[in-house]
């Protein structure tokens, strides 16, 4: 049997699965070892380590996978600078995250917040390597090690919740601390793989001269502040049922009612799970194509993207709307039920949100990342007004995701279409 060459796609689109499925064996898990309210709590957690590391550490990544890929930057000398620019937004992730849980708990937090904000730490400090690594791996065009970083990660919790759950652990501190230790290991293993098999920095003037240098990295924090505005917004998006649900449902009751929700926001998630893992066999690609000039390639390859998240949102609908009511109390217990409308609403919003998502990695890739940010502000902006206004405990929880990401992709599919429709042709009669 033929082994795939560790550049082939193949890997990244594999471990993208992979990890989406090791993803879900821990929520699952979770799920059934903890009850819908301890499920509740521990939504809140991984929700605001998943805003944090998509929101505030993959455009670190994006912007250090298309610097490498074009060449400006190489190896470990972009993985030091990806840190550099990392490590603020860490900090200012506990923070935010210390807020969230006083916020939830009227300023007395309990064990479970406690634990909560104090994991979050070695959470971020993993997040801080972790993504700039995969951006050099991914820009290198190395795949096989990318996906290995992401593997070590999703790999290594989900196997210790299991192990936790065999055992019988009904407490969610252990659940919480099964994500740090997977983020703290992935950035050990990914530093490893760009020191070890990444080209040799560049001995030229943008190393050798600190003062270029500094206006380098200065350049490359400009770049990343639109995307992290736009990213947060994506990941609040995608996670507000799961905060929503954390900040209003303050009694035992309605923390048991919004456990089911979550239940099924998660079962219904999976295809976001694999797109996002599997963004790095296209972001650079792209930027690669459109900055050598090859605007037939990158719009073919744009073409087939857009028509493979369309077919997958779709499938998404339909798939979540027929079998969703079933599966959640079958993966999760019984205990988990769930209506169809709940549903319904649920994987319309998942579906926006693949559209726009996709959209909003194809404008980073085409050079338009300044139109993400409004986009997604937009549509936070519009998810918040619905938690706001919308009295149903049900609807709050579902509702913010769907009307967010149907405003933020009105914005940004017009801006990918407009973009496309701009790249260069080749003469009529040329062959590509």
């Amino acid at each position: 049997m033929r082994v795939p060459d560790p550049r082939s796609p193949v890997w990244v689109l594999g471990g993208a699965v992979v990890s989406g499925a090791a993803t879900y064996a821990l929520l699952v898990v979770v799920g059934r070892a903890v009850g819908p309210a301890g499920y509740s709590a521990f939504s809140l957690f991984w929700s605001a380590a998943i805003i944090a590391s998509l929101g505030a550490f993959l455009p670190v990544e994006q912007v250090l996978a298309t610097r490498t890929a074009t060449g400006a930057w190489r190896g470990a000398t972009a993985f030091a600078r990806g840190a550099r620019i990392a490590l603020p937004l860490a900090a200012a992730a506990v923070v935010v995250h210390l807020l969230v849980w006083l916020l939830r708990d009227g300023g007395s937090p309990d064990a479970v917040a406690w634990a909560a904000v104090l994991l979050l730490v070695p959470t971020a400090a993993g997040f801080v390597w972790q993504f700039p690594a995969r951006g050099v791996l991914a820009g290198e065009g190395r795949r096989l090690a990318y996906a290995s970083v992401v593997l070590v990660d999703a790999g290594l919790r989900a196997a210790v919740a299991v192990a936790l759950w065999l055992s019988g652990t009904t407490a969610v501190e252990p659940y919480l601390a099964a994500v740090a230790c997977s983020s703290v290991a992935c950035a050990l293993v990914g530093r490893a793989l760009v020191r070890r098999g990444g080209p040799a920095p560049h001995p030229g003037p943008e190393v050798a001269d600190a003062a270029a240098d500094g206006g380098d990295l200065r350049g490359a924090r400009r770049a990343v502040l639109p995307l992290v505005v736009a990213m947060l917004g994506m990941q609040g998006l995608l996670n507000s049922g799961p905060v929503v649900a954390g900040l209003v449902a303050g009694t035992p009751a309605l923390a048991a009612t919004a456990g089911h929700l979550l239940a099924a926001l998660t079962l219904a998630r999976l295809p976001v799970f694999v797109t996002q893992a599997a963004q790095a066999v296209y972001v650079a690609p792209i930027a690669g194509m459109v900055h050598r000039g090859e605007g037939d390639r990158a719009r073919r390859l744009v073409t087939r993207l857009a028509v493979l998240v369309v077919a997958t949102a779709a499938l998404t609908v339909v798939v979540g709307t027929l079998l969703g009511p079933a599966l959640v109390p079958v993966l999760f217990g019984p205990e988990y039920q769930v209506a169809r409308g709940d549903v319904v609403l649920v994987v319309l919003g998942v579906a926006a949100y693949l559209v726009a998502s996709v959209a909003n990695d194809l404008a980073v890739a085409l050079g338009r990342h300044r139109r993400t940010g409004p986009a997604w502000v937009a549509g936070v902006v519009a998810a918040v007004v619905v938690a706001l206004l919308v009295p149903d405990l049900a609807a709050r929880v579902t509702l913010p995701l769907l009307v967010g990401c149907v405003v933020a992709g009105a914005v940004l599919v017009p801006v990918v279409a407009l973009s496309v429709a701009r790249l260069p042709r080749l003469p009529e009669g040329s062959r590509p």
